[in-house]
């Protein structure tokens, strides 16, 4: 089956497209790094830029994993596009998750400290959103649907990781 993926209308198409994103997002926390992105800068409110929990490691584990999960889907569906995609929406998870860290910090919002929805769809909107700005469209009904598997899948690996003491909060 061909995937052209303008607009991403099929559950089909929008599961193959953010798959690699929900990896991506996943896998910083097994990385466990030790250089801060921001560096331990501050922001102009005093407060750190992102915090220590966004790391370099953290990063780079987190889109090689997307990438690697959206090469090995497009070798499967015999569609290099599937590659391509799925490396937008890894970016874009990525993207996404330390945008998410930085509204926290601007909110006063400790590491670690919950943020309800803002938690559970930073990646997705961050990978919906590259999508978004390379030309592909996505119906609101997609949309919709693909935020709701999105966050069911984020709190249960969230749930896992705390449970396999990989997080120290379940969120």
């Amino acid at each position: 089956m061909a995937l052209d993926f303008k607009p991403i209308d099929g559950l089909y198409e929008g599961l193959v497209a953010i798959i690699p994103a929900m990896f991506a997002n996943a896998t910083p926390v097994v990385a466990r790094g030790r250089r801060p992105i921001d560096g331990g800068l501050r922001f102009l409110d005093g407060r750190r830029l992102l915090g220590d929990g966004k790391t370099w490691e953290g990063l780079i584990a987190g889109l090689a994993a997307g990438v690697t999960v959206a090469l090995l889907l497009a070798i499967a569906l015999d569609n290099i596009l599937v590659a391509y995609v799925g490396t937008l929406t890894s970016i874009g998870a990525m993207a996404g998750d330390i945008t998410a860290s930085f509204i926290k910090r601007r909110l006063g919002i400790e590491r670690g400290a919950p943020a309800p929805l803002l938690d559970q769809l930073n990646f997705y909107i961050g990978a919906i959103a590259v999508l978004l700005i390379a030309g592909y469209t996505i119906t609101p009904t997609m949309f919709i649907t693909l935020a709701v598997i999105s966050g069911l899948a984020h709190i249960t690996a969230n749930i896992l990781a705390y449970k396999l003491k990989l997080k120290n909060v379940p969120w």
